[in-house]
């Protein structure tokens, strides 16, 4: 049986949809960062580390954002 945890598990193992990893390349140059922000883009639907694999670093509630992928496809 699942559980919520499980559920939260699974989900941090996705990678970024543009660098293929969990953690950001470059997060060792930023040593004091604990927490990595991540958006869904809104047509791929993959992940994507704010502020290192795209040079977005907020997303708003309600408001569109497309991977840095799907902008180059577009």
């Amino acid at each position: 049986m699942e559980t919520d945890t499980d559920d939260d598990e699974l989900d941090n193992r996705v990678p970024c949809c543009v660098c293929k990893q969990i953690t950001p390349p470059d997060l060792r140059l930023h040593p004091y960062l604990k927490i990595v922000n991540w958006a869904q883009c809104d047509k791929c639907d993959g992940w994507v580390h704010l502020a290192f694999c795209t040079t977005v670093r907020v997303v708003r509630r309600m408001s569109e954002f497309v991977c840095p992928k799907c902008e180059v496809e577009a």
